[in-house]
């Protein structure tokens, strides 16, 4: 088998980038022969890894959400293992893994090949390891993209409280498990793993391995209500909310006559979606993991 290490000098706003000579020492310590790869623009990631997904390799990537986005794309329906590093800003994906964010543990935790093989989601031609959100989420996400002096959390909550004050919410068509729903929503978060936005707890009790998603659908709400159960959302107790509904499905379809806004990770994949068609890939990739007790 064949190590292969993925360093995207961009992730963590940088952060990988001032960090990759300790990141390749790391790595040639603790895999000699490993072969070094340095992302050098978007969506390389994704190319590195496709190249390499039909080989018996050990993909290790050094990012965050959305470097661990892009390598999922490049390698699901191949043979490699995946392993990571995370150097990101929200690091929310490796929470279901339980991942350290220091990278001579993490190097340590691939080191001891522990596998499980994940669920990932699929909307159109879009792999998502962790989640996927219209409305809401993804026109904060929107507004991240602009920031450029916080880190971490505080990108994402500045990001929240900015949204708010321009969000309009949307009619839409949402049909699953046989149901369809037409209402205005504030947000739909089809979750795979539990927390993303750098910290919000939407699918609180999502597991990666089950062959089901957890469903987050929020009806439209006024500005006053939005901030009331904000931080809710962060602690993942928002399931009580009258306007929330939680529920199950392994595929859903969502359309929308006046567009919404769609993220995958944490990547926009759509400004204004009219319709969007999501379906879970069970056990469709092996994942190094330090879990003291996976499902099975």
């Amino acid at each position: 088998m064949a190590y292969h290490l993925i360093i995207n000098p961009a992730a963590g706003k940088g952060k990988a980038g001032q960090s990759a000579e300790a990141l390749i020492n790391l790595a040639e310590a603790t895999f000699p022969g490993i072969v070094i790869h340095l992302s050098e623009y978007a969506g390389h990631v994704r190319e590195i890894a496709a190249s390499l997904k039909d080989g018996d390799h050990t993909i290790i990537i050094a990012g965050g959400d959305g470097s661990i986005h892009e390598v999922v794309n490049g390698l699901v329906s191949g043979n490699c293992t995946l392993g990571i590093i995370p150097v990101g800003s929200g690091n929310d994906f490796v929470k279901m893994l339980d991942l350290p964010l220091v990278p001579a543990e993490a190097f340590r935790v691939v080191k001891s090949a522990r596998t499980m093989a994940i669920d990932i989601g699929k909307a159109g031609d879009i792999c998502f390891p962790n989640s996927l959100g219209l409305g809401f989420d993804a026109e904060a996400v929107i507004v991240s993209k602009t920031v450029r002096r916080l880190r971490g959390f505080f990108i994402y909550f500045y990001s929240v409280l900015k949204t708010i004050f321009s969000y309009r919410n949307r009619p839409a068509i949402i049909e699953f498990n046989g149901e369809v729903v037409e209402q205005d929503i504030f947000m739909l978060a089809v979750g795979n793993g539990r927390c993303s936005g750098g910290g919000f707890y939407i699918t609180p009790e999502a597991e990666i391995n089950d062959g089901l998603f957890d469903v987050c659908l929020v009806e439209g709400l006024n500005r006053m209500k939005i901030i009331q159960h904000l931080l809710k959302v962060i602690k993942g107790t928002h399931a009580t909310v009258k306007e929330v509904r939680m529920f199950r499905t392994n595929k859903l379809n969502v359309s929308c006559a006046t567009g919404v806004p769609v993220h995958a990770d944490g990547e926009l994949i759509a400004e204004a979606a009219t319709s969007l068609e999501v379906e879970l890939l069970p056990g469709a990739l092996k994942v190094i993991h330090n879990l003291a007790s996976p499902r099975e």
